[in-house]
Formats: C-alpha cells, sequence, structure tokens
C-alpha cells in the first residue's frame, strides 16, 4: 500500500492507525463496541479469550461475522485474530472447541522438540478451522524463579538452550499449520515474584545478564533467519522494569526495549506487539490509553488493549491527535503498518477467511493421549509407595486443594473434580474432600488415620501456606501418603519431608489421568523435571546415555562396529567407506549416543544441510538393536532436528542425496516406517530403487537402439573443461536439482565421467548428459557407489547416476541411447556390475539389463 506522509497524513491516520492495535470484546458475538472499531475505526486485530468461545459452530460463526464485517467496511486485508493457546493451564479454546494437549513445561518435562512440534502442527490445524489464524504463543520465558506466580508451567523450563529448541519448534510447527506466532514475553519473565497483571515486576540485571539467561531463547529462535519457518512472526514485549537498562520505565513502553535491544541490537525484522496494556504494571502506572501511545513511540507495531471499550477508543483518540500533531512519528508509523501488512500477506487471504475456510479438525486424541501419558514425573518414592494397589475394601481418601482463580490462567472452578473422576474409575472406596484454608484438620485426623491410602493434591502449594500446612499435617497422620503437585514442581521445596511425590504440571482432564495411571502403575513414565527445586534432594534417573559430537579418532571404529551390528548383514560397509562418506558430505554434523555405563557407541545420526534450498536432510539414524526402545532413537532424532532447525532449513529429508548411505528408508527396515510417522515424516506411497546390471557382452550391445541413434544423428562423448559452462547451464535448465553434483565432480578433476548426447557431431546441440563413476577411475573422494563388498558389487563395479534429456528432446529414444553408450564405457572400463542410484522409471532401465536390487520409501517433514 502506498502512503504519503507529508501531503496526506490525515489520510493515514483515519485509514490506518487502527491497524496498529488489537483489542478484545466480551461475548460470543459481535458487540455494537468492536463493530465500530472495525468499520469506523479500521481495526486490525482482535484478540479472543475463553469468554468469546463456546462451540466450534459458534466460534467459526463469530470469526466469519467479524471478517464479514471489516470487509464490508473496506478494509484492505482480513482481520488478525488472536488466541492465546499456550495448552496446559492457557487454553482458550475450552473443553468443547479443542484438543486438550500438553502445556509447555509438561513438554519441558518430555524433552522432545518433535512433541513440541507435533502438538503446534495439531493446534494449528483446529484454529485456523475455527478462523483463528494468530497464536500468541510460545512462552520462551526461562523459568528461573521458583516464586514467579504468573509464568511457572507456562514455561518449558529453567535451562535456556532447552527451552530455545522446544519453543523454536512450537514455533516452526504454527508456521507449518498456516499459524502465525508470537514468543513472549520478551525480554524475559522468568526471574520475577510479581505478576504484571497486578503489579510491576522488576528484574535487576544488566545486559549481559539477561544474555545468558533470559535473552538466549528469543535469540536462538531470531538468528535461525527472516525467511526460516522458526523465525517468529511476531515477539511480544512484557510489562517488566529492569533499572539496569531501561531505568523505572516498563518495557512493553520502553525504546530501549523494543527499538535498542530487540530490533536493533538484536535485529528482530517481524512485528513487536505489547502484552495487554490493561494489566496493572500499566494501568495502575501511566494508564492504558497513554500506554497505547508510549508503548507505539517506543518501537511496538501493535498495542493490545483486550477488555475495556472506553481504554480502547480513547486509546485511538490519543494516538490519531498524537499523529496529528507529530508527535507520533510518521516514518515510525509507515514502518509499522508495512510489517502489520507484511504479517497478514503471509497468513490471511479474504478467500481463506470467508469463502474457503478450512474445514473443523478432528480431536487429535490419539496424540493428547500418548503424550499425555508420558508427562508425569514420579519425582520420589522413597518408600516404594506406587504403585499403589488398593484392595477391594481398602479405603483411599483424596484431598485435593481449591485452587482460587488468576487472570493469566484458565481452569474449572475446581480443576481437582477431574482428578477425583480419575480415582473413581479405578477404586469405589474412595472419599473426596475439598480442603481450602478453612478446613479443619481435626475433622480430618479420624477419616485420614481409617484410610488406607491418602493422596493430596496441591497447586502451587509454595505460595499458598495453607496447602502446606495441609500436607504436613497428613504427613503424620497417614499410613501412606503420595502427594501429587499439578502445577509448578516448586511444592516440595515448602515439604521436603515428603516420601512419594508425583508432578502432573498441569490441572486438566488429560493430565489428571496421566498421573493417576502412573499412580496406580498402569504407565511407566521417563520424563524428567525441567526445573531445579531450591534444598531439596532429588535423585535423578541415570540417563542411558550421552550425546557426543563425533570425532572420527573418537567414534569411527565404533560407528563401524554399530553399523555392522544394525545393518551389516545385508549391508557390509567398511569403516573407510563410512568414513568417506560422511566426510565428503556437504556441511555434514553427527553425533554419537555412548552408554553412560561402558562408553560404547550405541546410537548414532548424521546430518547435511544445503543451506541453498535451506533443506536438511537426516542422512542416517540407528540404533544399536539391544538398545532399541529405550528413547535412544527418540534422542537422537530430536537432536538432529533441533540443529538443522538452528541451520535455518525450512524442509527436511530422510535419507540424503549426495553423498548417500541410503535416499530413504530401506525397504528391508520397514518396520521402523512407524517410529518415522509418529515424528511427523510423511511416506510417499512408491518405492525407489538402486538397479544392478551384470555387463557382458551379450546385455551390453543393442543394436536397435544404437542404429536408431545413427538415424537420430546422434553423437555421444565427453565434456572437456572448456565446455563445462555448457553442461552446468544445461542442468541449471533442466535438471538445477543435479547442478551440485556436476559442480562436485567438475571441482575434483572427473571430467572423464562426464558423458553427453549432442546433435549432429562434437559441437552440436547438448541434449542429455549423465555421469559415469567406476571403483578405480573415478576420484577416491566421490561417493557414488560405496557397496564395493564381495557379497554386493564387488571392486570391479561402477554405475551410472543423474541421466536426463532435454525436455523437447524427449521421444527420440536419447535416455536409453546414452544408457546403451554408458554400458559400453563402463564394460571397456572392466565393470563387471553396474549400479544405478535412486530409480522410478525401473521398466526404462529394464531395456537395458538393469533389475531392481534394493528398494527404498522416501520421506519428507
Amino acid at each position: 500500500m502506498t502512503i504519503q506522509t507529508q501531503n496526506s497524513p490525515s489520510t493515514i491516520k483515519k485509514a490506518d492507525i487502527g491497524q496498529l492495535l488489537m483489542c478484545g470484546f466480551d461475548g460470543l458475538e459481535p458487540t455494537p463496541g468492536i463493530i465500530d472499531l472495525i468499520e469506523n475505526h479500521n481495526l486490525g486485530s482482535i484478540i479472543f479469550f475463553s469468554r468469546n468461545i463456546d462451540t466450534p459452530e459458534q466460534v467459526r460463526q463469530l470469526t466469519t461475522s467479524l471478517q464479514s464485517i471489516a470487509r464490508r467496511a473496506g478494509h484492505k486485508r482480513p482481520l488478525l485474530i488472536a488466541v492465546d493457546q499456550e495448552n496446559g493451564v492457557v487454553r482458550r479454546l475450552g473443553r468443547k472447541s479443542g484438543t486438550y494437549l500438553p502445556g509447555s513445561m509438561a513438554l519441558g518435562a518430555l524433552g522432545s522438540s518433535t512433541a513440541a512440534r507435533d502438538v503446534a502442527v495439531h493446534v494449528s490445524k483446529e484454529l485456523l478451522s475455527l478462523g483463528i489464524n494468530w497464536n500468541l504463543a510460545p512462552v520462551l520465558d526461562v523459568n528461573s524463579n521458583p516464586l514467579n506466580p504468573v509464568i511457572g508451567v507456562r514455561s518449558f523450563g529453567e535451562e535456556p538452550v532447552a527451552v530455545g529448541q522446544l519453543g523454536m519448534a512450537q514455533v516452526e510447527g504454527y508456521h507449518r499449520g498456516g499459524v502465525a506466532t508470537s514468543v513472549k514475553h520478551f525480554p524475559g519473565h522468568g526471574d520475577t515474584a510479581t505478576d504484571s497483571h497486578i503489579g510491576v515486576p522488576v528484574i535487576d540485571k544488566t545486559l549481559e545478564e539477561l544474555e545468558q539467561v533470559e535473552l538466549a531463547p528469543f535469540r536462538q529462535t531470531i538468528n535461525t533467519g527472516a525467511d526460516a519457518l522458526a523465525y517468529p512472526s511476531s515477539i511480544m514485549v512484557g510489562h517488566i522494569v529492569l533499572p539496569q537498562i531501561s531505568g523505572d520505565k516498563v518495557s512493553s513502553l520502553s525504546p530501549a526495549i523494543a527499538t535498542n535491544l530487540l530490533r536493533q541490537r538484536m535485529g528482530y525484522k517481524g512485528v513487536i506487539i505489547t502484552d495487554c496494556l490493561e494489566m496493572g504494571a500499566v494501568k495502575d502506572t501511566v494508564g492504558t490509553p497513554q500506554g497505547a501511545l508510549e508503548a507505539l513511540r517506543a518501537g511496538n507495531d501493535i498495542a493490545m488493549i483486550s477488555h475495556t471499550l472506553d481504554f480502547q477508543r480513547s486509546a485511538i483518540d490519543l494516538l490519531n491527535n498524537a499523529y496529528d500533531k507529530g508527535t507520533l512519528n510518521q516514518d515510525a508509523v509507515v514502518a509499522s503498518l508495512k510489517r502489520v501488512e507484511q504479517l497478514k500477506d503471509k497468513f490471511l487471504t479474504w478467500d481463506i477467511v470467508l469463502d474457503n475456510m478450512p474445514s473443523l479438525s478432528e480431536p487429535a486424541l490419539e496424540l493428547s493421549k500418548r503424550l499425555y501419558n508420558k508427562v508425569p514425573t514420579i519425582v520420589r518414592d522413597n518408600k516404594n509407595v506406587i504403585p499403589i494397589r488398593p484392595g477391594k475394601d481398602d479405603r483411599i481418601i483424596f484431598l485435593g486443594a481449591h485452587v482460587p482463580q488468576t487472570l493469566a490462567i484458565d481452569s474449572e472452578i475446581e480443576p481437582f473434580n477431574t482428578f477425583y473422576d480419575s480415582l473413581k474409575k479405578r477404586h469405589d472406596n474412595l472419599e473426596y474432600i475439598i480442603y481450602t484454608p478453612n478446613t479443619s484438620r481435626g475433622e480430618l485426623a479420624e477419616i485420614v488415620r481409617s484410610s488406607d491410602w491418602v493422596i493430596v493434591g496441591t497447586a502451587n502449594a509454595n505460595l499458598h501456606p495453607f496447602q502446606v500446612d495441609m500436607v504436613k499435617y497428613i504427613h503424620k497422620v497417614a499410613k501412606r501418603l503420595v502427594v501429587a503437585a499439578v502445577m509448578n514442581p516448586y511444592d516440595l521445596m515448602a515439604f521436603p519431608e515428603i516420601d512419594t511425590y508425583v508432578v502432573a504440571y498441569e490441572y486438566t482432564p488429560p493430565a489428571h489421568e496421566a498421573v493417576v495411571s502412573a499412580i496406580f502403575g498402569e504407565t511407566i513414565s521417563n520424563s524428567h523435571l525441567p526445573v531445579t527445586i531450591p534444598d531439596v534432594l532429588v535423585e535423578r534417573k541415570k540417563p542411558v546415555c550421552m550425546i557426543e559430537k563425533y570425532s572420527p579418532e573418537i567414534h569411527l571404529n565404533q560407528v563401524t562396529t554399530l553399523w555392522n551390528n544394525v545393518y551389516g548383514e545385508d549391508w557390509p560397509l567398511g569403516s573407510e567407506k563410512i568414513e568417506k562418506t560422511l566426510r565428503t558430505a556437504k556441511n555434514g554434523n553427527y553425533w554419537a549416543a555412548t552408554d553412560c555405563q561402558t562408553g560404547e557407541v550405541i546410537g548414532f545420526v548424521a546430518t547435511q544441510v544445503k543451506y541453498a534450498e535451506k533443506k536438511g536432510e537426516l542422512m542416517l539414524l540407528m540404533t544399536h538393536p539391544q538398545y532399541e526402545r529405550r528413547g535412544i532413537g527418540s534422542l537422537l532424532h530430536d537432536h538432529a532436528l533441533d540443529y538443522l532447525r538452528l541451520q535455518s532449513c525450512n524442509t527436511y529429508m530422510l535419507g540424503s542425496t549426495y553423498p548417500r548411505f541410503f535416499p530413504g528408508l530401506p525397504q528391508d527396515k520397514e518396520q521402523h516406517q512407524s517410529f518415522f510417522e509418529r515424528r511427523g515424516w510423511k511416506f510417499q506411497t512408491k518405492h525407489v530403487w538402486d538397479l544392478v546390471g551384470n555387463l557382458d557382452q551379450e546385455t551390453v550391445g543393442n543394436k536397435s537402439v544404437e542404429d536408431r541413434m545413427k538415424r537420430e544423428k546422434i553423437w555421444f562423448g565427453r565434456i572437456k573443461p572448456s565446455e563445462l559452462w555448457e553442461l552446468l547451464a544445461f542442468q541449471r535448465r533442466y535438471f538445477p536439482f543435479w547442478l551440485r553434483a556436476y559442480q562436485h565432480h567438475a571441482n575434483l578433476g572427473d571430467f572423464q565421467d562426464f558423458l553427453v548426447a549432442r546433435q549432429d557431431n562434437k559441437n552440436g546441440k547438448l541434449l542429455a548428459s549423465l555421469v559415469l563413476n567406476t571403483t578405480h577411475t573415478t576420484h577416491p573422494d566421490r561417493g557414488d557407489l560405496i557397496w564395493t563388498d564381495d557379497k554386493l558389487f564387488t571392486d570391479a563395479s561402477g554405475g551410472m547416476a543423474c541421466v536426463g534429456v532435454a525436455e523437447e528432446e524427449r521421444g527420440r529414444g536419447i535416455g536409453i541411447g546414452i544408457v546403451v553408450e554408458a554400458n559400453k564405457i563402463l564394460m571397456k572400463r572392466g565393470v563387471k556390475k553396474s549400479y544405478v542410484d535412486w530409480v522410478e522409471l525401473v521398466d526404462f532401465y529394464r531395456r537395458t539389463g538393469y533389475e531392481k536390487w534394493r528398494g527404498y520409501r522416501c520421506a519428507s517433514l
């Protein structure tokens, strides 16, 4: 859009200032107030809360109505409609409109970036099917303060790198699903003990200290680059005071944060949005309307006012007046409008939001159950109380804490009710008591003493003394006690004497079902605490393996042994071939999983990056057969994808192009296909094939083909170094995916392996080409054929690859002709068995004596 900042500032004001606001409203239908803001003030973004969401049909009707109002009002682009669907305890979709999926700290306990991405992909489907196109998630706060009342389990954990990896995986997942993101709460809300909804948190740290912890996850995702799927489409600035950075100014209103730090120092290019300016940290200081003005002056692109129509209207008036008076920088407004436009253009079209909205998404019940069953962490079970095995007549008492409502959290009035429901499914002789600050412990004494098992549910007990007092009292009188913390894991620091302590990380129904299942021993969880509980001794589970950066001097021989254990009988491969393939990989990086007890290499993963294509290749992933189903493959898989994500890869390939071990999953290993499918890999329905041809006088020649080539006046020969430009131009025009291979082989000087077909003679038009390879002629750093073991192709082997005919020349038999010519050359070089890799058109090659050797299923992510 063209904006004339000098000639017609009033046009900009009337038509565009509203695009720099996000507003909310109360109700399941558009209110007169929100309609007015859209129609008369060009409001560009809307935020939904639980108050706006009931059934899927209702939400679809609501979003369609809002977009229709905007369209009729003359909006150039659709509305951004946002929601905080973090999952876990912050999930605006409620029970009716979305699938329960693990929240951030639950995912942190799993430690799986694949799980984090899969959750985001599915949530994006559900949101888009409701007409919601912007998720204000994920949370990148590093929760380093146990007393934090507002972040806690909304954070992935306390380790900055892990928070960044899981956050990047979710950003990628949302973007893959077509939903915009907003990582938050910049510059980091994890080390505070004040809720910015009701007060002003202070983080008194230097910039260097912030870089070590708070800023690290944000920097990780920003460093992927603006074109990467893991690059956040927006960043939300929180309401925090950082005295050593911005004085007494709240971060969301400070140029030192939004402009100097985020935009300039960290180089962020996307949309910057504030957290809600009706939170106490702003409303009770400068006031919400003034806060909107100061937020835009500070460098934010969108100011959020979530609730109050009077504040929203006052903010619009204030912004318009400031723009007219020149106290709101026109160039900054134009830049912000451009960024908002770019965000909308990337994710929105009128066709999608009005006419072709995706159909309602099916609930991801399998994903939900599979992940939740892994989430509970049995932090401590000193007396082996778990699993509980109550007899039919045994009595269980369950005491669930009354949980006060907070502004940031979505919960039922009594969230422990579903915990009770899960217990009741397993044991009838059960009593349920909701305890409050006023519950009489004396009245409970006899009930507790007469019970065979007591389960106490806590929720942020370290912040609520009445829960602590109750747990300590029950501990003194109960026969057997299990304490289940359903929110922050830190509760144990308030009663460290407790022997059996389990963490669920959220009080959602499936989280309760999973933790009860773990208590009864129905499922075994291998999750871990993603935070440290201060001053409490917790015995950490010993890991099975360590992930080490591959070093050929240290690991090669053991990786070869591992190969032989996994593939050796059918795919014999010596260490020299493995070493060459890894050494010649393009931007290769590799990791070994070593047994923590013996140091033996029990797993290995290899990656290759094609930066120009933003493509990552999972070249090889293998786990020792004796260590399967112990999480080692998952660990290596996630480690590799985390690395590729950091390299700004947007697409992933299972296997590799060149050099390679396999182009996909080998046919004889397809029993492992489900492993990859559960991690999001999409397999092609058809196999690709490596072919074998036995070269001898009878099979190599093909008189009819040769006669046709004479009639067509086709000349076959090699390319001279001076003609390389012509060969590369041919590949660039017709087969750009092979260009790098040709360049690589030319750089090695292997011009004798470039076979071409020309029209008429050696100076004629280039019609086709291929690449030859032979064991004794080709440069030793070429990895065309590694299967030279005596059981396979033997040392007297060679082959061809990258066979291509110009599109307009097809149908003249040139493809068959150049293959026949290649066979003759290979036989002259002493090749007994010839190899053609990665073939789909098997029948084409059968005409020259080739047959299937091995098959593969290609997959991408």
